[in-house]
């Protein structure tokens, strides 16, 4: 991902969007299954009975209709759907906790991020996250990843231990944007800002350095929506 210079930057990210989020993670879906229930969910919404396994299979291109029933039997184990035998259209989604908002979108989770010092973080898919796209602008379509935040380095810009921050692979970062960066082979949450010709890592919190790279600076993704869960 390059970085655009010399560019004013609109910030959507500066102010936490306090909103209920649904855990995917919690039923220990995988990002395919997730998206699989979100069809399902869409399709009866839209046409009013549930699909066949061959509008699945068609959906999302398997090759073999055994790739949806393999799939289905999946959700039907985790206690998300229940399958009525010798039915065509006889699939159900049970739990209404998995309930969808309106055409949400389903953000892969791919681990945790850390918002204090740099460190190595390896890369960690753990199902999925549900966002209304109202959150998200017009970037529904984007390459986005979700992370939770570790550490307080990101408290100035509204950001806290345990959020949730989503960011978007295809955007192109400019200056003040809060990127997830990679730093010298480290990972870490940081607002984006430039001195004369070079680009280095802010902190929000006075605790905290500034980053500047010594070999490397590669901007991951930029993070375009903060969730917050309210218990």
């Amino acid at each position: 991902m390059t970085v655009r210079k010399n560019e004013k930057t609109v910030d959507i990210a500066v102010s936490a969007c306090q909103c209920t989020i649904q855990m995917y993670s919690r039923y220990d879906l995988t990002h395919r299954q997730t998206e699989i229930l979100t069809f399902l969910q869409e399709f009866r919404r839209n046409e009013g009975v549930a699909p066949t396994c061959r509008e699945i299979a068609d959906h999302f291109r398997f090759k073999s209709p055994k790739a949806v029933t393999d799939h289905l039997s999946a959700l039907e184990r985790k206690g998300v759907i229940r399958r009525r035998g010798g039915r065509a259209r006889g699939i159900e989604v049970l739990n209404s906790e998995t309930a969808l908002a309106p055409e949400a979108v389903a953000v892969p989770i791919m681990g945790n991020i850390p918002a204090g010092f740099p460190e190595k973080n390896a890369e960690q898919r753990q199902g999925a996250i549900a966002v209304d796209p109202a959150i998200l602008g017009g970037i529904v379509h984007h390459r986005l990843f979700a992370l939770k935040v570790r550490g307080d380095s990101m408290e100035g810009r509204g950001i806290y231990e345990g959020d949730w921050v989503v960011a978007d692979q295809d955007a192109i970062a400019s200056e003040h944007d809060i990127v997830v960066a990679l730093i010298d082979g480290e990972s870490t949450l940081k607002t984006l800002e430039k001195q004369k010709e070079f680009f280095f890592l802010k902190a929000e919190n006075p605790n905290y350095p500034d980053w500047i790279p010594v070999e490397e600076l590669r901007i991951q993704g930029i993070v375009k929506a903060i969730l917050r869960r309210i218990s």
